[in-house]
């Protein structure tokens, strides 16, 4: 049985909580997923999904921070992306 196209490696990636003076919502997203890539220990060619959580709000300054702006900043280009919350 092969597992190709069936399954997901996944990585997880995590920041600093609570109130951190000068940080940005891009800022934690990209920290996150660098830490989840460096975790699943995959190319960043091979990402072909991202998912991000939605329940931060943008801070005073920046604007609604959508998958498609960290996927951007990241260098990937995921065929899959959405934003959830619990």
């Amino acid at each position: 049985m092969s597992l190709k196209d069936k399954y997901a490696i996944a990585g997880i990636g995590a920041t600093p909580q609570g109130a951190v003076p000068g940080r940005t919502s891009l800022s934690f997203h990209l920290e996150a997923c660098a830490n989840a890539i460096r975790d699943a220990g995959v190319p960043k060619e091979d990402i072909d999904g991202l998912i991000c959580y939605r329940a931060f709000p943008p801070a005073s300054n920046e604007g609604t921070l959508m998958p498609y702006m960290v996927a951007q900043h990241l260098g990937i280009s995921p065929t899959h992306m959405s934003m959830e919350a619990n």
